[in-house]
This record gives C-alpha cells, structure tokens and sequence, in this order.
C-alpha cells in the first residue's frame, strides 16, 4: 500500500480558480515609506505583465521574484528585500502558474 501524498502549496495552487491567494509573510515587508506589509495577495499573471518578465536563463527565485513584483505591484527594492523564506513558500505558489494545465485557471 502507498502513502497518502501530503498536499503542498503548489497543490493548493492547481485546486484553486483563479482567485488571489493571500500568502502572510513569516516577515513583514517594510516599504521605505515606513508602512509595513504583512500579507500578499499572489495570482497568475497577464499576458501584459508577462511582457515584462525575463523567462530565459532565470533561476526560479529570481523568476519568482519577477511575478511577485508584477502581480503584486511591488518595486524591484521591495520585492528583493522580501525574506529569503518567504520566497521560497511563494517560489511553490507562483511558478505553477506558468504551467499550461496545471496552474490556477484565469
């Protein structure tokens, strides 16, 4: 008999519709405005945000930056300063997005 696949976060992300995905940060983002950020609100990128994602050569933390910053209108700075963890966690979430069939629907 085989074992029960544990669900993951990018299980979650294929059973979803197309809503946004609220991911609380395990550290706040503080913004150079002072403000703080807590909680992002992830979903699967546009055709026009795609416009402005490099694909080719990316390493998937460095991808999965790029559509942070474009779904979640973060500025480059913002996004870099997001904590290594906390990248991973959405590294899980976000790059199924991309996968044709896979991913949460429009």
């Amino acid at each position: 008999m085989s074992a029960a696949k544990t669900p993951n976060s990018a299980d979650a992300v294929r059973r979803q519709t197309g809503e946004m995905i609220e991911y609380v940060l395990h550290t706040p983002l503080r913004l150079k405005s002072g403000d703080e950020i807590a909680t992002l609100r992830l979903r699967r990128p546009t055709g026009g945000e795609m416009r402005n994602i490099e694909f080719t050569g990316r390493k998937p933390y460095d991808l999965t930056l790029q559509i942070v910053e474009a779904t979640c209108g973060l500025t480059r700075a913002e996004a870099d300063a997001i904590d290594g963890a906390d990248v991973t966690a959405m590294m899980e979430i976000v790059l199924p997005f991309l996968d044709v069939g896979t991913g949460a629907k429009p």
